[in-house]
């Protein structure tokens, strides 16, 4: 049933997501869905308190993070520490971070990003560098923002980076979405699962969608250079396949 597929979903990504919570690493990750579910409601007064809030909570951090909030001087982050809404995090070169959000998306930045993001309206806002974002379908419809784009996106996870002297690329490694340059608001274009949109840093044309193989990308930094697994690798390890198999079903270009 649809129900218990759901609920299958959620659990396997919870157990996912636990697995970067101290109370889950401390002994409570039994197999059985029962094990999962009691850790699950352990951690739920400390999810709801984070979402009264609206922060997040640094589940990762290599090398040199910044934590920037309002009127404060810049701060190192470190692990299981929140940040709240509106503070920026920016890492410097060879720094990465990874942040767990209380509706269990997750965000990777990798080296040389400035990043935040506004509860409110359900936007991440990538001032410079490149992201990695997973969110579950649960989540809602999720935006993310750039200086020369914008992208509407649910039950997904995509890597988008902002450069002003090389291209800008947002890829869906899975999902849907509708991606938008705003210099050209009245042309969208709606993106699958192993597709992507590069631009220049001043694009002066409508976006372009194009195919990206997707098992060369897991294999980049934002997934590979972190501990823990992104919680919808099983399902990017199936698009894959479905890739696969269209690759073997095409047929043969003609020589002429």
């Amino acid at each position: 049933m649809k129900t218990e597929s759901n609920w299958k979903g959620t659990l396997h990504r919870a157990r996912v997501i636990l697995g970067r919570h101290s109370l889950w690493r401390a002994g409570l990750g039994h197999s059985s869905k029962y094990g999962v579910a009691f850790a699950f409601l352990l951690a739920l007064p400390q999810f709801a308190l984070a979402a009264d809030k609206k922060e997040a909570n640094v589940t990762e951090v290599v090398r040199d993070v910044r934590l920037l909030a309002a009127q404060a001087a810049p701060r190192p982050a470190v692990v299981n520490e929140r940040v709240r809404e509106g503070t920026a995090v920016h890492t410097a070169n060879e720094s990465r971070a990874e942040l767990t959000f209380t509706d269990l998306s997750v965000t990777r930045l990798g080296a040389n990003t400035l990043f935040n993001f506004d509860a409110a309206t359900r936007t991440y806002n990538l001032g410079s560098g490149a992201i990695l974002i997973s969110a579950p379908k649960e989540a809602g419809t999720v935006r993310i923002s750039t200086a020369i784009a914008s992208a509407a996106v649910s039950g997904f996870t995509a890597i988008v980076e902002r450069h002003t002297d090389a291209h800008n690329k947002f890829i869906l490694l899975h999902g849907d979405g509708v991606f938008t340059l705003k210099k050209f608001p009245n042309n969208p274009c709606r993106l699958h699962f192993g597709q992507a949109v590069i631009s220049p840093p001043n694009p002066t044309q409508p976006p372009h969608v194009c195919d990206v193989q997707l098992s060369k990308v897991m294999n980049g930094g934002l997934v590979r250079g972190f501990k823990h697994r992104l919680p919808e690798s099983a399902l990017i390890s199936a698009d894959i396949e479905k890739q696969k198999r269209a690759a073997s079903e095409a047929p043969e270009p003609q020589n002429r």
